[in-house]
């Protein structure tokens, strides 16, 4: 009898790209090779069209145990401030992976091509699936989860100030020893996520408010003596979304703070998420004054202190942070010192700096780089990240005192 035919050899699936799921973000994906793939950013413009940033991505691949995967990341190429701009690409550039969706690394090598706006990696896993992202992923979801951990602190009272575009609750965390009286107790303010790709912030300030519910003596003393006001998530529909910078209007929340009128309705539709913060600001320095407002935010290579205060004391104690956080923690200036940013009447963007020139609210800016730090030697973990907002948080009312 003929001898019976061989089975077919399997073919292995293909390398699927998928980004259903919160969070997630990519443009086109080329296959270029066998194992080759070119990956666009997808990035996001403002409500005119300009300004476009790729300074995010989060994607999932699957059917990927066992291939030498050469990925090319490309169109990151944007404009910032109305300039064109190269966006995140840099010889430091350095995603991020998992292979359980919750623990991240960054890629320990990765080639640079400015000229082609392209940054090559190479990824072989044993595993099936595998996550990439621009940096790790601090989700809405992982918010809600955390504010649910908190909630039955005697410490904290959780409450909603307004809503998004797309109707999510903004929330504000408010810390302190509810015993005492707060007459004679400083307000300290920090707020984060403005911008949906800045996830390092989230942990800062996740960092920031687990220490102040702690039982540590430090955090008990800091209880005692202020009033710790957190908005952990300024603009969640583009943290969900996968989106970059601007709300689902395509509004900056940290442009047009001199525009937002608490009066206008308009203002309200266009974007919620600076109106319903600013109304917090503004009734809590009219109820106790803020002794200490700080917005972070995230930047590439560049790591600083920023703020529009011009006046005595509050300059001075900015001053004092810097210093204290520059010898303490590892916080990493790439500046000497505060910069003093002046408005002027050719200032186009007010930033939300400008609510000193508004109402005297002493507010500085923090960036802090998503790049590799001189004095950590690498890319700060999001341990890193947690302790910092641990240090900063007693550094503040250090300041204050």
């Amino acid at each position: 009898p003929p001898a019976a035919a061989a089975p077919a050899a399997a073919v292995p699936s293909p390398v699927t790209f998928n980004t259903a799921f919160e969070s997630g973000s990519l443009g086109p994906v080329e296959q270029i090779g066998e194992n080759e793939y070119r990956l666009h950013l997808k990035g996001q413009q403002d409500a005119r069209g300009r300004n476009r940033q790729a300074t995010w991505f989060y994607v999932r691949l699957d059917h990927v145990a066992g291939r030498a995967l050469t990925l090319r990341l490309t169109s990151m190429k944007g404009e910032y401030n109305e300039r064109p701009s190269a966006g995140p690409g840099g010889p430091w550039y350095r995603p991020v992976f998992s292979e359980d969706g919750n623990t991240w690394q960054h890629f320990p090598d990765a080639v640079y091509d400015a000229a082609k706006d392209e940054l090559t990696l190479q990824l072989n896993s044993t595993r099936g699936t595998v996550w990439l992202a621009h940096t790790p992923p601090y989700t809405y979801t992982r918010l809600q989860q955390l504010l649910e951990e908190i909630r039955p602190s005697r410490h904290a009272r959780i409450e909603v100030i307004g809503a998004s575009v797309l109707g999510r609750p903004l929330q504000r965390v408010t810390v302190t020893n509810w015993a005492r009286p707060d007459a004679g107790k400083k307000v300290l303010w920090m707020q984060a996520r403005q911008h949906a790709w800045e996830s390092g912030t989230s942990f800062l300030l996740e960092g920031a408010l687990r220490f102040v519910l702690s039982d540590d003596p430090v955090a008990v003393k800091l209880r005692d003596e202020n009033v710790i006001c957190f908005v952990p998530m300024i603009n969640p529909d583009s943290v969900v979304r996968g989106d970059v910078r601007y709300n689902a209007n395509g509004y900056d929340p940290n442009r047009q703070w001199n525009l937002v009128d608490l009066r206008d309705p308009a203002w309200l539709e266009r974007n919620p998420e600076i109106w319903y913060v600013k109304q917090a600001l503004l009734a809590q320095h009219a109820r106790q004054p803020i002794a200490f407002a700080l917005n972070l935010h995230n930047t590439e290579m560049n790591e600083y202190l920023e703020t529009n205060v011009d006046a005595e004391p509050q300059q001075s104690q900015f001053q004092r942070f810097f210093e204290l956080a520059a010898t303490r923690t590892t916080f990493d200036p790439s500046r000497p010192k505060v910069t003093i940013t002046p408005i002027t009447p050719a200032t186009v963007f007010f930033t939300t700096n400008s609510i000193w020139r508004e109402a005297r609210i002493p507010m500085m800016l923090l960036e802090q780089r998503t790049g590799p730090s001189r004095k950590l030697g690498h890319i700060a973990t999001t341990a890193e990240r947690i302790q910092l907002g641990r240090d900063l948080i007693a550094l503040m009312a250090e300041v204050v005192k």
